[in-house]
């Protein structure tokens, strides 16, 4: 395993490792986890958004990939991490919206990368596209969640982070596997 690949898995299970911490936290403990909603969620979207630049310059190579859409999705995480940094008092239901925005073109986009490209990683194709899956529900229940109840909107956020942190390590187990084919 040469060191970038090492690398990848690493970022993959650490930052797997450090959303499912999270997510617990915000499923045991919604109340903090509500106080500090916004700091969390700009932490999550700038790493998400480092994770998916770094993905999409490394994948600029690559023919086969659309490694534009990864840096687009990777500048607009980064914009609402420092969005939300900057504007901590505005109002949270539109931030919510606007996140779940951001997350569902981000699965719609992971979803149709993964399907048009399964020769790319055939044995990672439906890891991503759970990833995508996951990336789209959460993006619409974001969307739709403020107009319906706003107290479920912190459980939401939390079973995000979790099933996100879950599929991180999942994925990086699994790119360690093929790469050590």
């Amino acid at each position: 395993m040469n060191s970038l690949t090492k690398n990848i898995y690493l970022i993959l299970l650490i930052t797997g490792v450090l959303f499912g911490i999270v997510g617990i936290f915000g499923i045991f403990n919604p109340l903090i986890f509500s106080i500090y909603l916004v700091e969390i969620l700009a932490l999550f979207f700038f790493v998400n958004g480092v994770k998916n630049l770094i993905k999409g310059v490394q994948l600029m190579a690559n023919p086969n990939v659309h490694w534009g859409l990864f840096i687009f999705v990777s500048i607009l995480e980064i914009v609402a991490s420092i969005s939300l940094i900057m504007t901590p008092f505005s109002s949270q239901i539109f931030i919510i919206i606007y996140i779940g925005f951001i997350m569902l073109i981000k699965g719609l986009f992971v979803v149709f990368n993964s399907l048009f490209h399964k020769n790319l990683f055939p044995n990672l194709s439906e890891l991503h596209f759970s990833n995508g899956i996951i990336d789209t529900l959460f993006g619409i229940l974001l969307i739709i969640m403020p107009f319906i109840s706003q107290q479920f909107i912190f459980l939401c956020v939390a079973w995000y982070i979790l099933f996100s942190g879950m599929n991180l390590m999942v994925l990086g187990y699994a790119l360690k596997k093929e790469i050590l084919k």
